[in-house]
């Protein structure tokens, strides 16, 4: 009889003893570190089942808009790729948004009549914002300044008028018409009679090009000649940029007034 219950006092501390170390590997792997996977750049219902099957949790906390990226992908995670973490680890992310962003005309900088070089660079370094030359028109003042700003096919800025509650997508782009200083029609003017330094002042400041002059035999100093001939003739139709010939005498022509 004591051999009997000494051998089930074995039996039993034998159990305990099994059942411990059963226990101990148990608990030694449970809650281990494990190696965080690398889901950005994947699309978040993906990364939400491949984390899921990793007793992972993931949860979305913001979205960013990026010029050119479909929405709903993972650009940022916390904790990050091979980082050591526990089990059922609440993994934090950011993630594209399907929708562009919109800015309202009214935010946006001063453009008309302004540098094109550099509003194209302001408005795709603050904004995001492209922008296109689809044609110039004559302008009296500085060239390459802009006139005529367009979006999807409106024109929603001019020298006259600003529709400041249009929305501009980030990443859009913008047209613009800007200046050009030749191209603009005016009269020819009369030019004989009148001495070379006179004539030449007077088309430059019409936006009109000297041509080399024809100078008779007599003539001996170019900027004291008389103009006694031009082409195209006074009272066409030129346009600035236009190339005008003079020709020369060394006295005026016979019917001006002296």
């Amino acid at each position: 009889m004591i051999w009997r219950n000494l051998g089930l006092i074995a039996l039993f501390l034998v159990g305990c003893l099994l059942l411990t170390i059963v226990w101990l590997r148990y608990y030694t792997h449970h809650g281990q570190s494990l190696v965080m996977p690398d889901y950005t750049g994947q699309a978040v219902q993906v990364a939400q089942k491949d984390a899921q099957q990793l007793s992972f949790e993931i949860e979305v906390i913001d979205s960013v808009h990026i010029v050119g990226k479909d929405g709903g992908i993972i650009i940022d995670q916390n904790p990050t790729a091979e980082s050591k973490v526990k089990e059922k680890r609440k993994i934090y992310v950011t993630i594209s948004k399907h929708e562009a962003v919109k800015i309202p005309v009214r935010r946006l900088p001063v453009l008309y009549g302004k540098s094109y070089e550099r509003k194209r660079r302001e408005l795709k370094q603050g904004y995001e914002i492209n922008t296109k030359v689809t044609g110039r028109k004559f302008d009296s003042g500085a060239p390459d300044h802009i006139l005529e700003v367009s979006y999807k096919g409106t024109t929603i800025i001019n020298g006259s008028s600003r529709k400041d509650n249009i929305q501009i997508d980030k990443g859009g782009t913008l047209e613009m018409i800007l200046s050009k200083s030749t191209g603009g029609s005016l009269t020819m003017p009369d030019l004989r009679c009148n001495m070379y330094d006179e004539a030449v002042f007077q088309l430059q400041a019409l936006q009109l090009v000297v041509a080399e002059s024809v100078l008779e035999a007599d003539v001996t100093n170019e900027s004291e000649a008389y103009i006694w001939k031009q082409q195209p003739r006074s009272d066409a139709r030129v346009y600035t940029g236009d190339t005008i010939t003079l020709y020369l005498a060394s006295s005026p022509p016979a019917d001006c007034d002296q």
